[in-house]
This record gives structure tokens, C-alpha cells and sequence, in this order.
């Protein structure tokens, strides 16, 4: 049969206590957590061996409805969970089903609304709340019965800044008020102050189980596993293990900065190339965005901006902020309401569907809108057979695309047998084989691990500087925009507030925090430190605090 999703795994959890679970996509993080709430065996079946003890019960002799009764559990995607269509019906359906009394429901009503702070949300419709307030409806569902235990599963990983903060601060709320949490969280360090313990698992196993403050004495572990640890606190490791005398880092620069303002900050040595002395490729003049009815909306507000050939440009703003809406101008899915968007001085609007297919490549934010070949080669060699190349050269180019982002290995593949990022994968190489003078990304990272995001970037960053390309994409991820981008676009509200280096933009703090927008931590506290230019990745971080070292990081 299958091999096992886990084996040998042993793992306590104290009353009271908060445990992270970290590890790469597919180690088994979720079948762990479906194993301690009693969904493995009592929902989804498969061979389980060993013991697993819930409160001193053992589960494979209860019900999943006695289970249940002490544990509140929250998945990645609040849409699964919500069954109600108001807000207060969600949140008294779980006391209802176990048969509390009136006033008990009532009061547990009122507890959790005001616990995760949206009594404003009583009386919405479920379906019409942003992703955020969705799954903090999900939070105070489990809240209101007071359970023992919540059990949650990556509860931030699809939702836009502001959602996530939302979540976080309830489980914040959840951890200091004395809950036990079990729970998957890729951002570190976010929860860094709440958790007692980590756990990281791979390959089926845990590999590493330490108190927090032990696990920066476990750098290569988190290395090799691909999970990132977060980036001051790695920094702080690194120090140390070059020989600088500083003390354990927290993952936040305001606490950070004074723990280095005894270390020495050395000039940079890499300059970065400056990009703006090739002609603008991409000009946008004046243009405006309002909706049709029933919505409109006025997504876009008098947006000027000259992109030049050859670089890779971080558009990036709150859900909302118009950053979509911009991208289909650009590509001329949408007609501005006003201005122009020109394209090496064409305007796009004018141009027959075939030239702006070949002018400007689109990938959107779900690549199953855009696969439709088997298997997955073909569907990488179909672009540029169709704009008239051979098929030798088709495949040519194809096999260097598929190499890049590693999809090679499983060409003759259906394209739905890949996971979903494999499949984000394949749309961006289908578009970037046709080398279109314009290349736009919708969200190019979402479910990639560390090292594939890093990939595909890569490759974006080579296809703009070999063949001149124009790269725009679409990202919540700083780190990616610091490290590859030469260009980002800030959008609040629809307005452009900001546009320039990442190193410019991500000094003025005041102004991202309109559209919630962080630097990443280590530019944030070469904010702090005055490091002139700022530090865009650890590795610059590091050079500039400990000085260049032979032993190339990470590699």
C-alpha cells in the first residue's frame, strides 16, 4: 500500500499550553491535527496504530460528538465551516447542538462576539464578510461552548494582511486567557510571543521538538526542512554563529534594534543595479476605474506610472486596494473609465485580441481559469505554437521554463494530478514560454513552500533580464518584493501613494501602515539602525552586521 503520512510520532500537550506545528506543505501537519481532534478514525478512515489520549480518554473508544464537545477546530478555509446565513446563528449552532439551555446560549452568544471584538457583526449575512471576519465568526463558533482545546489548522493562510491580524489578535486573546492551542501556523512571527513549544515536522516524522526559545540552537534543522524560521531571529543565530556577540533576537525590530546598537554596521558592498535608465516600456496615463452598476465601485483614482523594459515590478496593498483592477487595465481585460495605458507607445485598447495576447501574458490568481491541455508539456508548448513557432522550438523553450520552476520531471503528467502549486507553476510557464514583451502575476507564491517561491521568482527575474521583459506581479509576500523585485507599487484605496525602490518605499513606515503593508523585518530595522542602503534580505543583513564571510548562507 501507501506509505505512511505519519510514523513514530509521539507528542504531548500540557493543559494550558500553546503548541505550533510547523513543517513543509505535505509533511502531515493536518493529519496530525485531524488525528488529535478524533477526525482520524471516527471521519476519515485509514490504518492508525498506536494511541492517541484526549483528556485522559482514549479516542478510538468514544464518539467524534464526545470528542468534539471538548475541542474547538478551525481549518484553513473559513467557507467550509460556516453553515449558517447570520452571524448569530453561526455562533449559537454549536451550543444549540449540544443541547444547552436558553440563557446559557444567550450568554455564551454575547462571550464570544465580545471576545474576538465583532459584536458589530451580529447580525450580518455569513456569506457577505470578508475573509478575516469569516474565520473570526469560525473562532467565536468554537469559542461560545467553551471547549478544553482548539485545535487550528493554518487559520491565517488565506486571508490579506488585515484578515490575518484580525485572527491573530484572537488567538492571542485565546493563549493569554489560559486556552490549550494546538495549531498550524506558518507565520512564526506572528505567534512567536504566544507559543511555548514547536514542533517541526518532515517526512512523516517530528524532527524537532524545543521550547521556543531554544530553536534558533536548531538553524540547520529549519534550514532543511525548508521552514523559515523568523528573520531576526535567524539573524541573531547567524551573528552568533560568525562571532558577533549579540543576544537572542526577537522577531520584532522595535525590540530587536537596541539588543544591535553596540555592533558595527559595515558599508554594503553590492550595490543594486539601478534599473531606470532603459526607455518605459509600460505607460500609464491618468487612468481612473469605476465599475459598472450594480457595484460602482471607483476601484482606480488618477494612476500615473512608467514602467521600464527589463525590470520586475512588487504591486502590493490591501485586499481592495485596487491592485487586481490595475493589473486587467494594464493587460486590457478591463477598459480604464479614463486615461491611457500604452504598451513600447501602443495603446492597449486598440489592439486585435491576438497582438495583446502576445503583448501582455496574464496569470491569474487561480491557475485552473487557465489550464486546459494534457499532458502538462502540452500545455506549456500550445502558447507559442499557436503565435507561430515551430514545434521544435516550442519545445525548446518549453523544456527550459519546465526546468526552471521543476516541473520537467513530471511533464507527461495530467495537469489536475499536480498539487496546487505545481499547477500555479505550470500557468506561469505556459505564459512565460511566449516571452511576451509584458508578463503580469497574480499572487505567484500562494501555497508555494520557501524554495519554490524563491524559484519562480528567480526565473522571473532571469526571463527580465535576458529577454528584456516587463514583470508585474501581484504579492502580500515583502521578503519576495525585497529580494527580487527592482521596483514596487504601493495602492491604498485605489490611489498609487507610493512608487520607487523597494529600499525608498519601505522606509516610509507611516505610509505603508495605510494599506497594510510591513517591511520585512530586517529593511524594518535597518530603518531603526540607519543602514544606508537598506538591507533587503537576511543575507544583506548579515554581510553588513558580521561582514562578508566565504561560507555562503543557506546554500
Amino acid at each position: 500500500g501507501l506509505p505512511p503520512m505519519l510514523h513514530g510520532v509521539n507528542l504531548t500537550v500540557g493543559e494550558g499550553e500553546v503548541v505550533a506545528l510547523v513543517g513543509p506543505t505535505g509533511c502531515g501537519k493536518s493529519t496530525l491535527l485531524h488525528i488529535c481532534a478524533g477526525v482520524i478514525p471516527h471521519f476519515i478512515t485509514g490504518e492508525l496504530t498506536g494511541s492517541v489520549h484526549i483528556f485522559g480518554t482514549n479516542t478510538r473508544d468514544s464518539t467524534l460528538a464526545k470528542i468534539a464537545a471538548n475541542i474547538g477546530t478551525v481549518t484553513q478555509d473559513p467557507e467550509n465551516q460556516l453553515f449558517n446565513l447570520i452571524v448569530a446563528d453561526e455562533i449559537a449552532w454549536g451550543m444549540e447542538n449540544r443541547g444547552f439551555e436558553r440563557s446559557e446560549i444567550r450568554r455564551g452568544l454575547n462571550r464570544a462576539l465580545e471576545f474576538f471584538r465583532i459584536p458589530h457583526l451580529r447580525d450580518r449575512i455569513t456569506y457577505d464578510l470578508s475573509g478575516g471576519e469569516k474565520q473570526r465568526v469560525v473562532l467565536s463558533a468554537n469559542y461560545a461552548p467553551a471547549p478544553k482545546l482548539f485545535v487550528l489548522d493554518d487559520p491565517t493562510s488565506q486571508l490579506d494582511p488585515i484578515g490575518a491580524q484580525q485572527v491573530l489578535t484572537g488567538i492571542q486573546a485565546l493563549a493569554e486567557s489560559g486556552h490549550t492551542i494546538l495549531l498550524v501556523e506558518s507565520k512564526l512571527d506572528e505567534i512567536w510571543s504566544l507559543v511555548d513549544r514547536v514542533v517541526l515536522l518532515n517526512h512523516g516524522t517530528i524532527e524537532l521538538d524545543a521550547p521556543r526559545a531554544q530553536l534558533d540552537r536548531h538553524l540547520d534543522t529549519f534550514i532543511e526542512a525548508q521552514v523559515p524560521l523568523p528573520q531576526l531571529v535567524e539573524l541573531g543565530a547567524r551573528l552568533r554563529e560568525r562571532g558577533v556577540s549579540v543576544p537572542a533576537l526577537p522577531p520584532d525590530p522595535d525590540s530587536a534594534a537596541p539588543l544591535l546598537n553596540s555592533v558595527r554596521v559595515m558599508p554594503a558592498l553590492s550595490e543594486r543595479p539601478a534599473n531606470n535608465t532603459r526607455p518605459p516600456r509600460v505607460k500609464v496615463q491618468s487612468i481612473s476605474y469605476t465599475y459598472p452598476p450594480p457595484r460602482r465601485t471607483q476601484a482606480l483614482i488618477g494612476i500615473d506610472l512608467e514602467i521600464p523594459a527589463g525590470s520586475v515590478v512588487g504591486v502590493v496593498g490591501q485586499n481592495g486596494s485596487g491592485k487586481t483592477t490595475l493589473a486587467r487595465c494594464l493587460s486590457g481585460h478591463l477598459k480604464p473609465t479614463s486615461g491611457t495605458v500604452r504598451v513600447d507607445g501602443k495603446d492597449v485598447q486598440r489592439m486585435s485580441v491576438r497582438d495583446r495576447a502576445a503583448t501582455v501574458g496574464y496569470v491569474f490568481q487561480n491557475p485552473d481559469h487557465q489550464i486546459f491541455k494534457d499532458p502538462v508539456v502540452e500545455d506549456v508548448v500550445f502558447g507559442p505554437v499557436n503565435l507561430g513557432a515551430s514545434r521544435e522550438k516550442a519545445m525548446e523553450s518549453a523544456e527550459r521554463v519546465l526546468r526552471g520552476l521543476d516541473l520537467w520531471d513530471v511533464r507527461n503528467v495530467h495537469p489536475f494530478r499536480l498539487s496546487k502549486g505545481g499547477r500555479q507553476r505550470l500557468a506561469i510557464a505556459a505564459i512565460a514560454v511566449m516571452q511576451p514583451p509584458v508578463m503580469i502575476i497574480d499572487e505567484p507564491t500562494t501555497g508555494q513552500d520557501l524554495q519554490e517561491s524563491h524559484a519562480i521568482m528567480a526565473l522571473l527575474v532571469d526571463l527580465a533580464r535576458e529577454v528584456g521583459q516587463t514583470v508585474i506581479v501581484i504579492t502580500h509576500a515583502m521578503h519576495l518584493v525585497a529580494a527580487h523585485c527592482d521596483l514596487m507599487a504601493a495602492l491604498c484605496e485605489g490611489r498609487l501613494i507610493a512608487f520607487g525602490p523597494p529600499d525608498q518605499v519601505f522606509r516610509d513606515e507611516e505610509l505603508l501602515r495605510r494599506t497594510y503593508v510591513k517591511p520585512p523585518a530586517v529593511t524594518a530595522l535597518g530603518n531603526r539602525l540607519g543602514m544606508e542602503p537598506r538591507p533587503l534580505t537576511l543575507e544583506d543583513a548579515l554581510e553588513r552586521l558580521a561582514g562578508p564571510s566565504l561560507k555562503v548562507a543557506g546554500a
